[in-house]
């Protein structure tokens, strides 16, 4: 009868796993970032005005930097898109160069008519929520780089909560000077 041999294998040679050491993670700076605070809002007879100023800070030299923007009205009948789109606002600034890790301050008004505002009605009450919209675009190392922003603006009351509260369109004319503004995010369809 026959008996198949018996083999000893070998021990394999260990292996000692490769160490890679975990390359840190390098903070991504924006090309550019944008704040805008909101500093009055009016509503006349005829025009809802924002009074506001931007800061807008860049990780990279920025050349020919333009800032367009505008205000549109807030309503859950209008899409998405449509509201935070910015289509082809005008242009506010015109900054030129901004230097790498640099901040500058750029003050201006949106007038938005109160014949374009759809307002929310609550009861008795017309209701404003509006929404600016900016798109910064420029220039860094040679090719174009552009930002797009969203904030909604509404009244800051001392002592209540977190939440903005809507101007009301239906108490006639005034000038509200404590705004307040929340960014949103911009979709990329819009």
């Amino acid at each position: 009868m026959f008996e198949p041999p018996i083999v000893h294998p070998e021990p394999l040679p260990e292996i000692a796993p490769e160490i890679v050491p975990p390359v840190p993670a390098q903070p991504q700076t924006p090309v550019l970032n944008v704040d805008l605070e909101a500093t009055r809002m009016s509503a006349t007879l005829f025009n809802a005005t924002l009074a506001y100023r931007l800061s807008v800070s860049a990780g990279t030299r920025i050349d020919s930097l333009t800032v367009r923007g505008d205000m549109t009205a807030a309503h859950a009948s209008r899409p998405a898109e449509e509201q935070l789109g910015s289509g082809d606002a005008p242009i506010l600034h015109r900054a030129g160069a901004l230097a790498a890790e640099e901040v500058i301050e750029l003050s201006g008004e949106v007038r938005l008519p109160l014949s374009a505002i759809k307002p929310i009605q609550h009861g008795n009450a017309a209701l404003f929520v509006p929404l600016v919209r900016l798109e910064l675009e420029g220039m860094s190392n040679g090719k174009p780089v552009r930002l797009r922003a969203a904030f909604v603006v509404g009244l800051e009351e001392a002592g209540a909560d977190e939440r903005l509260h809507p101007f009301r369109l239906d108490l006639g004319p005034r000038i509200y000077p404590y705004v307040g503004r929340r960014a949103l995010a911009v979709p990329t369809f819009a």
